[in-house]
């Protein structure tokens, strides 16, 4: 269990997505940040837990294989990293969208992305881990999450604008990383199967 609680935290990488979400909604007033914070946490709660019970289900029934799922989640992560890299995350939304978001960017695919929705499958179909163990490793993942992300203003404050800015290019470097290799592992599961 720890093994998996470990795995999802690396997939779902809440340091790495920090500078994404203070882009989002660092401009939020301090109690609206953490209203979104919980919810969308609580969202990618939602969107995973229903992958981990019918994910592949639902995928059948669409005729959608896991490889299509983990390009397309790396073609959207692409595109994002490099609006971080050359512009800026908050260029990505209009200014109303942007100081409220519901379910994207945050908890769909920042945290509840591709690699996240198919590491919970994995780990259910798998039978390493069964679906109560699963949503209560899910959970706790999430609430560590919430807890990076709730004085992330205050983190914010300290690295100042220019600082805020070189950790979102260094990070949209990263993710634009992560986002090739996950097209690339999509494109060679497809043709090994």
């Amino acid at each position: 269990m720890l093994e998996s609680a470990l795995l999802l935290f690396l997939v779902i990488d809440p340091f790495g997505n920090l500078p994404v979400v203070l882009a989002v909604v660092g401009d939020a007033q301090a109690a609206h940040y953490r209203r979104i914070i919980i919810r969308e946490t609580a969202l990618a709660f939602v969107v995973l837990a229903l992958f981990a019970y019918a994910g592949d289900q639902v995928l059948g029934y669409l005729n959608i294989e896991r490889a299509s799922l983990t390009v397309a989640g790396g073609v959207i992560l692409f595109l994002i990293s490099l609006k971080m890299v050359f512009h800026t995350a908050a260029d990505l939304f209009d200014e109303n969208y942007r100081n409220d978001p519901l379910l994207f960017p945050i908890a769909v695919p920042l945290l509840a992305g591709p690699s996240a929705i198919t590491t919970v499958m994995i780990l259910r179909s798998q039978q390493q881990v069964d679906l109560t163990s699963l949503l209560l490793v899910l959970a706790a993942v999430l609430v560590v999450t919430c807890v990076v992300f709730l004085p992330g203003r205050r983190i914010s404050t300290h690295l100042g604008p220019r600082g805020v800015r070189a950790l979102e290019k260094l990070m949209g470097l990263l993710l634009n990383l992560v986002a090739v290799n996950m097209m690339l592992v999509g494109v060679r599961t497809f043709f090994t199967v």
